[in-house]
Parts: C-alpha cells; structure tokens; sequence
C-alpha cells in the first residue's frame, strides 16, 4: 500500500467492492449514528473503489446515501433495524433474504457497522465487523429486560464474532474489553475513534434559534440548566443522576434528560419519571425524549454542563458532541469515557452519588473551570473525526480484501 505524500487518502493497487450493512442506518441510537458517521467518513476518503449499502424494502427512503455510494434493496417483511430490537425479532425468513442479496453481490469484502444487524455469511465470505463493547454479553441485565433476549443477543454475539474475518472496534477500551471476553489478540482489533457531525459544527445563525426550541421542550428560555443524552436504558445510570439532583438548590436550574423512549431495548422512562416524583424534582426534571441533531446542537451550546453518568460505555459520543459545541462534560469514570473526554471535563465515581453531586456542585459553582473545560473540550473534540476513521477502516477492508500486506 502506497500513500500519497500530499493526501491523506489512500492509495491501492487493485480495485474493491465493498458492500455494507445499511438497514442500521435509520437506527436513533448509537448505533445507527455510527453507522451514518462511518459510512460519510468511508465516502470522503474512498480511494476509488466501489462502495454499496445494502438495505431492506421498508426501511430504504429512510435511509440517504453520500453521492458515489449505490443502494442495493432487499425485501424483507420488516423493518430490519426495528425487528433487532428488544420487543422484537428478525425472521429467519427475512435474514436469508438479507443473506442471499449479499451472496449474489459478489462483495470483495463485506462491512457490519454494528453486530445489532448482524446476519449470517458464508465462511469464505471476507466480512469486517464492528463490535462497539461488551455491554450486552457481560452486563445484560443493564441493557435488557427480560432473559430471552439476554439469550438471543448473547447468540447473535457468539455467532457474529466466529462468523467474520475481522472485528473492529471504537476505542481502546472497548478494544481490551472485547480482547479479554473472545480471547483474541488486541493487536488483530482495529480501533475505529467515533467523529462528530457537521450539525455540531454550523454556525449558530444555521440552527434553529433557541427560543423556538426552549419553547417546544419547555424549558425556561432564561436561567441556566444541565444536560444528559443518552437513551433511558439502565446502564445510562439515570436514577443515580435524579438523586444527585435532588440534593441540590432548586435555584441550579433543571435537569434535561434527552433520549430516544421509543423502540429501545429496556427504555425505564416511567421508573424515571417516579423517582422525580418520589424526590420531589418532578416539576424541574424534563424528559425531552428524542431531539434532532440540528435542535440537540443548540441545546449543546445553551446547556451549563453536559453530565454522562454512565456504568458502561463503548465511546461516548454525546461527550464529544459536547465538547465541540464548547460545553464542559461531567462524567463517569466507567468505560471509555476518561479515554474519550481526558482532562477535558470533571470525573466522577458513578456509582456514588455524593462523589457526583460534589462534582456538580463543583461545576455549578465555578465559571472559570467551566470556561476551563470549555476551551479544553473544544481543543479534544476537534481531533475526532469521521474522515479518520473512514481512512482507517478502509486500511482494514483492503488488507480483509487481500489488497495490501
């Protein structure tokens, strides 16, 4: 493999097709924002080969496309990123369909952005997986809520990590992690850092102007207030975070619980919601539930502080969604997140909710370390971008695809 000295795309000698799993796409969660920012990354920095998203009937004028990307169309009887959720599942039927279309394309190399997807291949198929943590194998209990589909993720885990040629991954910790629980080399695991939308990136005059936005969420258009986004699920540790809450001044303004309660794996918004009650918070807890990106940036920049309690987290990525909006980060010091965020925000024991409510306090009571952390956070999300990761994913597919060395 040759790279050219004055470009930071790079060069191969033969040319590929690459087909890539797309029915995550249309996906609200983590998932499926990785899986839009890589393939946009994978577009800015193709080399020329051949790119093709693959995806089902219902969920294609969903699902938008970089230009120089083709669109392959299978019919299923689903949805297919709605049926892997918890409160349903993909048919047989259907991920034969999904199969077969791959098999007749003819593929040099095929790429699951996320195992949530994930459908069989044939042994000598040449795919490339990214697995984002171990999250649901290792703690299912914070993810799902019932024991059958602990069951089915952990089988379509299993299958998915023998199925493919190579697994990928989102950070260093998530890496070791992966490396530890399927034994396998950490150095045979690429790391693919997530990036930031351009959204979160536009001037303030090219987003919706906040009145009109504090107005549809009902949030006071004056006074300051705190920040979480993150679906509901239990390992986002929200309900330690509504305590914290509840020992502090009412005059620190309300708490914004931004996330998706719809079609998630165990979504415990009505929990939630009365432990508000149950702390007396209830009037100054708003449950935004999902935000667009353009409405998230301009909370992102109007917020005092995002704060990320998480048990568990394979990257972070409203983290850095923060940090480059310039919005200090309060946040957990479990997973990735003192990889992702650094010395750009305030760490904190999340399974303690005094050492989080002093971190608050903390933030709350300071404004030269929130404009500390302000700068520092601008300065650290700035590095993370989908560009890099596409360049470095598609080192991984050509060498998949027998390429390069």
């Amino acid at each position: 493999m040759n790279r050219d000295p004055a470009s930071s795309v790079i060069r191969t000698g033969r040319h590929i097709t690459v087909g890539i799993e797309g029915t995550c796409l249309p996906n609200r969660r983590g998932f499926g924002r990785f899986a839009r920012g890589i393939l946009a990354g994978l577009a800015a920095t193709n080399p020329g080969h051949s790119l093709e998203v693959v995806v089902d009937r219902r969920s294609a004028d969903s699902v938008i496309v970089p230009e120089g990307v083709l669109l392959r169309v299978v019919n299923t009887r689903q949805p297919q990123s709605e049926a892997a959720e918890d409160r349903s599942s993909r048919s047989l039927a259907d991920m034969w369909s999904m199969s077969r279309a791959v098999y007749a394309a003819h593929y040099d190399v095929f790429y699951f952005p996320t195992s949530m997807t994930f459908f069989p291949q044939p042994p000598w198929r040449k795919t490339v997986l990214t697995m984002h943590d171990t999250l649901g194998v290792e703690r299912p209990e914070l993810v799902f809520a019932t024991v059958v589909p602990r069951w089915l993720w952990w089988a379509k885990e299993q299958a998915a990590r023998w199925n493919v040629s190579v697994l990928t991954t989102v950070s260093e910790r998530a890496r070791d992690d992966l490396s530890r629980y399927y034994r396998i080399p950490a150095e045979r695991i690429a790391v693919l850092a997530e990036g930031v939308d351009p959204t979160f990136l536009q001037a303030d005059d090219a987003l919706p102007p906040w009145p009109l936005v504090a107005r549809k969420y009902g949030i006071p258009e004056h006074g300051r207030f705190w920040l979480t986004v993150g679906s509901p699920l239990p390992n986002k540790n929200l309900s330690r975070l509504i305590e914290a809450y509840a020992g502090l001044p009412e005059d620190v303004g309300p708490l914004v619980l931004v996330g998706a309660v719809d079609g998630e794996c165990q979504s415990h918004v009505a929990e939630l919601r009365g432990e508000a009650i149950d702390r007396n918070v209830d009037q100054r807890v708003v449950f935004a539930g999902f935000v667009p990106d353009d409405e998230l940036a301009v909370f992102y920049r109007r917020a005092q502080a995002l704060i990320f309690p998480s048990l568990w987290e394979g990257f972070g990525l409203p983290a850095v969604e923060a940090m480059v909006s310039g919005l200090p980060v309060l946040y957990s010091r479990a997973g990735a997140l003192p990889e992702v965020v650094g010395d750009a925000g305030v760490m904190f024991d999340p399974l303690s909710v005094a050492d989080l409510r002093s971190a608050w306090v903390r933030m709350a009571g300071d404004d030269s370390l929130r404009a500390e952390m302000s700068q520092r956070g601008r300065e650290r999300g700035r590095r993370c971008r989908w560009e890099a990761a596409g360049e470095r994913l598609w080192r991984v597919l050509e060498q998949t695809a027998g390429t390069t060395p």
